[in-house]
């Protein structure tokens, strides 16, 4: 959870870990597994021939990822202690032997909850705390774990000052504070998550309650039994092997002070074992055991906004992958394990010290690079290199991707730059003429962040600058990948030709972007490039192709694909149902459904996300939606009024726009124009819904008011082709011909 943006997170909440919620007396059970299968040891077992790696783990934040409520773990003050924020009380004790706290509950009334386990440990812990129903929740209230030096050993609200309340989907008591569903898939050990529909309930299995050995190296069974043995085969029984880094050194050059290593990295085991706790994502796979490729078992959020800063620095909890595959240290061969230690979690060297593995000191440890005298201790390599964002009030995490810091792209783009960490009062201009003075300015010509920002400012002109940046060889991988999953194949013969033709790229993250593209690409492109992703090794792509081509002509289709069209299909399914227990999941099916013109099926998966979510907004637009093209109208109208008697009025602008839209197919456009105009002027409202409101005031004879509308839509959206086509179309009716052929005269010379 973050203090930065309370509606980056509801906005993205599935791209968060999945979990579950059930009674603590439920979750002890070891994980079951299929007989043919390996099964978990536990730690235990491990340390009888692992002692050392075991010894370092213990203390370490994956130990302690997790833990019983119990003396032992517990930092906080439970000593009758009370914490208030924004008028509601919660108060801390134990009672025989067992650790409460009083606060507000699902429905806003104070009540005694049981607090079963403690959730992290350094810089912050939370708790878990169940609730009267059996759900487990992670509380909002936590404890500052720091020294009092630091500021700590104190109560505190995650959301800081923010007004959460019972109502909130950020409250406590809510699915996206649940501990099944947002958090216990990567604070336990061999996790099962079982979530009943029909009951709505959990029942999660796990083998270990941390982050222990076979979190990473899979379940050891059949290593304990190749160590009994005694043999000497390759296959030591373990899933996955870390060798990356065996028999591999960095060779340092004196010329450049940057090290080379020994061989190339040709594999993606260790990023992609630890990915999955360390990135924004989704997963879309039951079982994804360590060393499973990332794009096999999850989703991972790319590098742009609301989670990104616009160039692509870390703004909301995204953790480390996204940042860390932009960086030159990945494309060189870095793995984590070049940085920290797997078992301790500890820096393999102190300080900047870390840094000088690879870097050479008498190049880089000067005062002369690092603008602070050497001996100085404020001069330290991570400060300008991996600035720290600050989440959940407390706890800063370092941006990953090594970027050398560029004032100058901060005081152009107003991007963050790490200069105003320190200079914050000088500000960015300042620090791009102290490094001009110094010499120090970047080389001319253009840089990958140039066109990254310019496609997300000016999403009209956007095509050159993402096409540019899908092409360029320099940019990072994933860099590229964000530009093409931005790109709309939708006619143009260029754009087709350079985005099509990556389908064949041995990158997956490129095929996937190719494939998240289609979502916005002619059908005739879809039917073009689908089939090939549709057939891809990789999970990840096959399910992004399928739900682009659910709603095509099946006879635009070889008749190859068709049956691939199918099987994909309820791949997506399976996927989608992984996360069962949200109503998102469901929507999807149900989108999926109605694409195939599987109307029952859909209304059925649209309703099951309405009894997981009443206040999920998307659910009533869709289902609507599905409706109107069963001529269901009338029935959409009183499903809108419902969820608009529901939902807060600063969440119902979509709600507005889709009732508004009903009514004018019901022939009632005086009532239409008041609904589309409460969208149209609402905060979120994007250009479709002003166009829809401008259309209807004209349909209803108010042309004037109608190009005024436009007019102001082209200034806070820029010109997009479907505003500009209807203002001119609304010029020549009102006979304002002039007015009409500037505006196209403009559009044409641009």
């Amino acid at each position: 959870m973050t203090n930065i943006t309370r509606a980056f997170w509801v906005a993205a909440a599935l791209m968060l870990a999945a979990c579950s919620d059930q009674p603590s007396n439920k979750l002890e059970t070891s994980a079951d597994v299929a007989p043919d299968q390996p099964t978990y040891v536990g730690v235990e077992t491990c340390r009888n021939c692992h002692a050392e790696e075991v010894e370092r783990w213990i203390g370490s934040h994956h130990e302690l990822a997790m833990q019983p409520a119990t003396d032992e773990y517990v930092l906080g003050d439970f000593d009758d202690a009370t914490f208030d924020h924004n008028g509601v009380a919660t108060n801390f004790y134990r009672r025989d032997g067992t650790f409460f706290t009083r606060t507000d509950g699902p429905d806003g009334e104070i009540a005694e909850f049981p607090v079963r386990y403690t959730f992290g440990v350094d810089p912050l812990q939370q708790y878990i705390v169940e609730l009267n129903d059996g759900r487990m929740q992670a509380l909002g209230v936590a404890w500052d774990s720091r020294g009092e030096e630091e500021g700590g050993q104190r109560w505190f609200h995650v959301y800081g000052d923010d007004p959460i309340d019972h109502t909130d989907v950020l409250h406590w008591t809510k699915m996206s504070q649940s501990w099944d569903s947002m958090c216990a898939d990567c604070h336990s050990t061999g996790l099962e998550k079982r979530f009943d529909l029909a009951s709505n309930r959990f029942d999660t299995r796990w083998s270990e309650i941390n982050v222990a050995c076979e979190a990473c190296h899979g379940p050891g069974s059949a290593h304990v039994a190749w160590g009994e043995s005694g043999r000497a085969a390759e296959d030591n029984g373990l899933i996955v092997h870390f060798d990356e880094r065996r028999d591999v050194g960095w060779a340092m050059n004196a010329e450049t002070g940057n090290s080379k290593r020994s061989r190339a990295r040709l594999t993606s085991i260790e990023i992609d074992t630890c990915a999955p706790c360390h990135s924004r994502r989704a997963r879309i796979a039951h079982s994804a055991p360590p060393g499973t490729a990332l794009l096999d078992g999850y989703v991972p959020a790319l590098p742009q906004p609301p989670l990104y800063h616009a160039d692509g620095q870390i703004l909301d909890e995204v953790y480390v992958w996204g940042s860390f595959l932009q960086s030159r240290m990945y494309q060189k061969g870095v793995t984590c394990s070049d940085c920290h230690d797997p078992h301790s979690l500890e820096l393999r060297a102190d300080g900047s010290n870390v840094c000088l593995q690879c870097h050479l000191g008498e190049r880089f440890a000067t005062a002369e690079h690092q603008l602070q005298p050497a001996d100085s201790g404020d001069a330290v390599c991570v400060d300008c290199h991996m600035p720290a964002t600050t989440y959940m009030q407390v706890d800063a995490r370092r941006d990953h991707s090594f970027r050398v810091p560029r004032p100058d792209l901060s005081a152009e783009y107003g991007t963050p730059n790490a200069c105003e960490k320190c200079h914050a009062d000088q500000g960015a201009e300042w620090a791009r003429d102290v490094l001009e003075d110094l010499g120090r300015s970047p080389q001319p010509g253009a840089h990958w962040v140039d066109s990254l920002v310019f496609a997300h400012r000016n999403p009209v002109d956007a095509r050159g600058a993402l096409l540019s940046l899908a092409t360029n060889a320099l940019a990072p991988a994933i860099i590229r990948s964000t530009a093409i999953a931005q790109t709309s194949m939708d006619g143009d013969p260029a754009t087709i030709a350079l985005v099509g033709e990556r389908a064949d790229s041995a990158d997956p993250l490129i095929r996937w972007a190719v494939a998240r593209s289609l979502q916005r690409s002619h059908p005739a492109v879809i039917a073009s490039v689908g089939p090939k992703l549709l057939s891809d090794p990789v999970l990840a792509v096959r399910l992004e192709t399928v739900s682009a081509m659910a709603p095509l002509d099946l006879e635009l289709l070889p008749q190859a694909s068709i049956a691939d069209l199918q099987r994909v299909a309820e791949e997506y399914v399976a996927a989608q149902l992984v996360s069962s227990e949200r109503a998102e999941s469901h929507i999807n099916i149900g989108n999926l459904r109605a694409g195939q013109r599987r109307f029952e099926e859909a209304e059925d998966a649209y309703r099951t996300a309405l009894r997981l979510n009443p206040q999920f907004v998307p659910t009533y637009v869709n289902l609507a939606d599905l409706y109107r093209a069963l001529g269901r109208d009338i029935e959409g109208e009183e499903l809108l009024r419902t969820a608009l008697e529901r939902i807060p009025p600063d969440s119902q602008s979509s709600l507005h726009h889709s009732l508004g839209l009903t009514l004018v197919r019901l022939g009632r456009l005086p009532e239409a124009v008041m609904e589309l105009g409460l969208a149209a002027n609402a905060a979120d409202a994007d250009p479709q819904s002003v166009l829809a409101y401008a259309l209807a005031l004209d349909a209803q004879g108010e042309s004037a008011a109608a190009a005024e509308v436009l007019e102001g839509a082209l200034k806070r959206f820029g010109e997009y082709p479907q505003l500009v086509a209807t203002l001119i179309n609304v010029y020549q009716r009102m006979g304002d011909e002039e007015a009409a052929s500037t505006l196209a005269a403009r559009i044409r010379n641009r």
